[in-house]
């Protein structure tokens, strides 16, 4: 009994909880430490344009021209004035000359008298033939076009021109580089792409616009396709090399210049070809770069002097300061990453936030976040130490952690950090039992943490077939270990153990799902294994030790408990029913008193001295126990009180029972063992010959329970009022596989008035129950209204039974057997034989009667009345 409560409470389903939040080891402060957005100063070198732009030449050399104009050019302040009529206007151009219409226009244009040369382009420019003067003229109108704020036609004009054959074009191309690079209008870009002949200053606007998109390839790719060899094109490759990471070919490079020596340096340092960075740092003439590559250097060596760079401005401090974190992080000295200075605060704000990220990085979460809440004015570290600080709260407070990470969820656009926050809050959603609000977070995601985080919820709830589902193909530890364990719980075990197989390192939980599916797929000796590994561990122990008390390895549980260093009540509990079913009541009893004393596991100790009393035969104890009980509450306090009642009616201590059986129904009257108890009395009801009684309460027991036990009551106290209403619940016991079957046919045999029907129910007893046979064989040949053939095999069976209550029955049918086939003279022997040899037998009257008919069918009339005689004694 001990083991079969025992085995109720074995009835468990594998659980996985969270010891922890699980944080991932995301490479997020690697990137934070290597991939910084500053540059230092170095890098915003500003590449000149060594030399004059087309444009700017042009206009000096006018003004030159304008000065010294030719004798015959009209100089007045409108050429051909004089001429102005209808006849005049085709006079001019023979007497004033075209270069004259040029030189006022240009008058104008140097003037800044732009409307002037609007106005007058067109009376002029249909009077000139010559190309040259035509195309200068075209120039000269579209610049004052720009000048004059109708940029969109003037760039109209320009473009005509760039792409023409004007012999000015160069000219309008430096004009229209120049302007549109003023303006940032990344449409110069097009235009670059569609000059035949590209002018030195384009290519430089060109270069310096791609360069202010931090498009480094492209001013790559275009400087590695032409021949061009200007000084500033090399600056801008060596530039453009270094910002994609090509410092090998920046180092490379046969030039050098003031521009691009920091750049070369730095390459170095970054390839650690030191001892080459150190000689080229020395001809570096600017003081402030040459002392900023000595204290990078100094960084390498690991002297990190925030004094020194204290001295530098805000940009290069944080620069050294990110180079000093990639180079040592985490091991740095932030004593003195504290004392570095800024004046400007969204800089200062990458210490704290770097500080931040030391600090996580050695568990001290408190100190992270004093460095994380200093973030204020900085937009992006401000969003990103949100979702660091939201981490460290993990360690300290759940729920700021879920509300901190939660608002990065809802304002980060970085895909990878949502991932892991979403992942982070589900489980603390987990963890709070909101299963819903966790898996509305990964509903619609198909990572791999999403699918771990669906997999967790439909754990928890139970849903074990749909964790095999979701993680199909997934490759993870902790995936592999979730499946493990549902399979586990689908009873699954192989493919349980499969899946732990799979885990590339095995913990704590690991090893208990392993020992769980050694001890239930009967490996007890590899679950010993585990076991005895962790026989410190109290969940190892306790779940061990009960696989191997429900394997009857008592003597086992006994030694793992008492090897191990663990006080603990239940092993003490466990340890107790070991002994007990190791008959070894008397330390059982002490271990199950201590318990008591201890009020611990109240029901199960009091159960077991219940349990040892009557293994040891004690009769008188259950007042004893009943004063136990009195003095505690405790769970499943009736089901004690009723077993006192039941106890007392099986040592027929009639006084206790009633006693008990009242008390329980008074004191619990809406117990979970009322059908028990009412099953109890009407047991008790029968036993008295109270069948009435005993009816009402089987019946209400069966419509409580639906037990068949108490439907198996009922009828038997039914056969002492109504034996067709018994037959027929017998009859239903047996056909409805009701546990039943076996008693239910022995009761049908007594009960049936079908002959064939106990003839059925009793060959069913053929090979269980002889003596049972044999009565079912006598009462089948009482029921036959003829003994013939077929059932003079069943005669012989009783005859040769051998067993005197059945023997006499065996004579008598035989007889009758005989008599019917008129074969009166041996049928008379087995008569006589009835009465001379079995005279208390049942048979004896029917015998002497059979006996008297013989008699008178052979025409023995006074050897018939000689029996007659006979009856009459026997009936009187």
């Amino acid at each position: 009994m001990l083991k079969r409560l025992l085995l109720i409470c074995l009835f468990f389903v594998y659980s996985v909880g969270y010891a922890a939040i699980e944080v991932p080891k995301f490479s997020f402060i690697g990137k934070e430490i290597s991939n910084f957005d500053v540059k230092p100063t170095f890098t915003n070198v500003k590449i000149e344009f060594q030399g004059v732009s087309n444009f700017s030449s042009y206009l000096e050399d006018v003004k030159v021209k304008i000065k010294t104009p030719e004798k015959k050019e009209y100089s007045a302040k409108d050429p051909g004035g004089i001429y102005s009529t209808k006849f005049g206007t085709g006079l001019s151009a023979i007497f004033v000359g075209e270069k004259a219409y040029r030189n006022y226009l240009i008058k104008k244009f140097l003037s800044g008298d732009y409307i002037s040369v609007l106005e007058n382009y067109k009376k002029y420019y249909e009077k000139i033939k010559t190309k040259e003067i035509k195309d200068e003229v075209e120039l000269i109108y579209a610049i004052s076009l720009f000048k004059t704020g109708f940029k969109k036609d003037a760039y109209q004009q320009l473009e005509s021109i760039i792409l023409s054959d004007n012999i000015y074009k160069n000219v309008a191309t430096d004009f229209y580089f120049e302007n549109l690079y003023e303006t940032k209008d990344k449409n110069l870009l097009k235009v670059f792409d569609k000059l035949e002949e590209k002018t030195p200053f384009s290519i430089y606007v060109y270069l310096s616009t791609l360069r202010s998109m931090q498009k480094y390839y492209e001013i790559i790719d275009f400087i590695k396709s032409t021949n061009y060899d200007y000084d500033f094109i090399k600056d801008f490759l060596v530039l453009s090399l270094y910002f994609t990471g090509k410092y090998d070919e920046v180092v490379s490079l046969d030039y050098r210049s003031d521009n691009v020596a920091p750049f070369i340096v730095d390459s170095l340092i970054i390839l650690n070809r030191l001892d080459e960075a150190e000689q080229l740092i020395n001809s570096i003439t600017d003081k402030y770069f040459n002392e900023y590559f000595n204290v990078k250097l100094e960084i390498l060596k690991g002297i990190f002097s925030d004094e020194k760079i204290n001295q530098f401005k805000d940009i290069d401090k944080l620069s050294l300061m990110l180079f000093y974190f990639s180079k040592y992080f985490p091991d740095i000295s932030y004593k003195s990453v504290e004392n570095i200075q800024f004046i400007d605060s969204k800089l200062e704000e990458y210490k704290y936030f770097y500080l931040g990220l030391y600090f996580y990085k050695n568990n001290n979460y408190e100190k992270a976040i004093l460095n994380f809440d200093k973030i204020i004015f900085n937009d992006k570290l401000y969003k990103e130490s949100i979702l660091y600080k939201g981490i460290c709260y993990v360690y300290i407070d759940l729920d700021k952690a879920e509300k901190l990470l939660t608002q990065y969820l809802n304002e980060s656009f970085d895909d990878t950090k949502i991932d892991i926050a979403r992942f982070i809050v589900a489980q603390i959603r987990i963890i709070n039992k909101r299963y819903n609000d966790a898996f509305l977070l990964v509903a619609d995601c198909d990572t791999m943490l999403c699918k771990r985080i669906k997999a967790e919820v439909f754990y928890n709830l139970k849903k074990y077939s749909d964790v095999l589902k979701i993680t199909e193909g997934v490759e993870d530890n902790r995936v592999f270990f979730l499946r493990a364990a549902s399979l586990y719980n689908l009873k699954k075990y192989n493919q349980a153990s499969n899946e732990l197989e799979k885990l590339s390192n095995e913990d704590e939980d690991t090893q208990f799902l392993k020992m769980l599916i050694y001890f239930k797929t009967d490996r007890l000796n590899k679950g010993e294994k585990i076991l005895n590994k962790h026989v410190n561990n109290l969940k190892f122990l306790r779940e061990g030790v009960k696989f191997l008390f429900l394997a009857g390895k008592y003597d086992k549980v006994i030694y793992y408990i008492d090897k191990s260093n663990i006080n603990d009540h239940y092993l003490m509990l466990l340890k107790a029913k070991s002994l007990y079913s190791l008959k070894k009541y008397k330390e059982a009893e002490n271990l199950f008193l201590t318990l008591l004393n201890k009020k611990e596991y109240l029901f199960d100790t009091i159960y077991g001295l219940i349990n040892i009393k009557k293994e040891q035969n004690e009769k008188n104890f259950v007042n004893d126990i009943a004063k136990i009980i009195e003095k505690y509450d405790f769970q499943d306090k009736d089901f004690i009180v009723l077993q006192l009642a039941k106890i007392s009616f099986e040592n027929d201590d009639k006084e206790n029972y009633i006693k008990y059986i009242n008390y329980f129904f008074k004191k619990y009257p809406n117990s979970k063992y009322q059908s028990e108890a009412l099953l109890l009395r009407a047991n008790f009801y029968e036993k008295n010959k109270l069948y009435q009684n005993c009816v009402i309460d089987a019946d209400t027991a069966y419509k409580k329970s639906k037990n068949n036990e108490a439907l198996f009551v009922k009828a038997k106290c039914l056969k002492y009022i109504d034996n067709k209403k018994a037959y027929e619940i017998f009859k239903m016991l047996l056909e409805k596989s009701s546990g039943y079957e076996y008693v239910s046919r022995k009761e049908i045999i007594d009960l049936s008035n079908d002959a064939e029907e106990v003839l059925t129910n009793s060959l069913f007893f053929k090979d269980k129950d002889i003596n049972l046979y044999y009565h079912g064989l006598e009462r089948y040949l009482n029921l036959l209204k003829t003994i013939g053939e077929d059932s003079y095999q069943y005669i012989m069976e009783l005859l040769e039974s051998g067993d005197k209550d059945f023997v006499p029955a065996g004579l008598y049918f035989k007889g009758v057997y005989l008599f019917n086939k008129k074969d009166y003279i041996y049928a008379l022997k087995h008569f006589l034989k009835v009465y001379y040899l079995f005279k208390d037998s049942k048979y004896v009257k029917k015998s002497l009667e059979y006996a008297k008919d013989c008699y008178l069918k052979m025409g023995k009339k006074d050897k018939a009345e000689k029996i007659e005689k006979i009856l009459k004694k026997v009936e009187g």
